[in-house]
């Protein structure tokens, strides 16, 4: 099996963003409801736009505000990342593992009426 090294090339373009981790809710001893802390975890990849092609391919559905994330952390779709004190939600399952040492994820942008806190 071929494995690519882009490791390097991502290192030459990364910025650090910021994946929010939440924690689950708890009740406290007068069984009131604990809001879940939020783990804010510092990491590095390269975020770029979408290009013209993938936002034709895809029917209408990422824009402009949307992103790409190239990085050696493995995600989960459903995982939120800030960058630029902008909020993106994984979108797609960027599993390239079998041929690659990085992960390629398309990312939405969460709504800036409704940030996650």
């Amino acid at each position: 099996m071929v494995m690519f090294r882009f490791a390097g090339i991502i290192r030459k373009y990364e910025v650090i963003y910021t994946l929010l981790r939440h924690g689950k809710g708890s009740r406290n001893s007068a069984g009131e409801y604990v809001r879940p802390v939020i783990e804010y975890i510092p990491l590095r990849g390269a975020i770029q736009p979408l290009g013209d092609r993938l936002l034709q391919a895809d029917g209408g559905r990422y824009n402009e505000d949307d992103r790409r994330l190239f990085t050696v952390y493995k995600h989960q779709k459903g995982d939120v990342i800030e960058h630029n004190d902008k909020q993106y939600t994984i979108d797609d399952e960027g599993d390239r593992a079998d041929y690659s040492d990085t992960f390629q994820y398309k990312m939405k942008r969460v709504s800036t009426h409704d940030p996650v806190r």
